[in-house]
């Protein structure tokens, strides 16, 4: 798993590069340009949580991470496929626009509601 709480650099994500990109075109998306973007996540800090294919559900369950996880899976405002069959959930965490982005492998897809 990893775990990304600032605007991250697509080559540091632990992704295969087509995802990596996917998941940044959707980060942007919103946003006029990177900057703008950069901007708000300044002011709206928001995160970043990339499932491991081998990660297990049952020892990620019970930490503060988990919380987040789960608060993403049952509260998606926004989920889209991305390459190679990963997936993206967004869930918004407060008034000020923070979000949780959850990126799901294809080996974890049953987790997705």
């Amino acid at each position: 798993m990893q775990y990304i709480n600032h605007w991250p650099d697509k080559t540091k994500l632990t992704l295969p590069e087509t995802v990596a990109e996917d998941l940044c075109r959707q980060l942007l998306e919103p946003f006029e340009d990177e900057s703008s973007a950069k901007e708000f996540w300044k002011e709206a800090p928001s995160t970043i949580i990339i499932l491991d294919p081998l990660d297990s559900i049952k020892s990620l369950k019970g930490g503060d991470v988990w919380k987040q996880i789960e608060f993403a899976l049952t509260y998606p405002e926004y989920t889209t496929p991305l390459e190679l069959n990963y997936h993206l959930l967004l869930a918004i965490a407060n008034d000020s626009g923070s979000g949780i982005y959850l990126v799901i492998p294809p080996e974890l897809s049953d987790i997705i509601p």
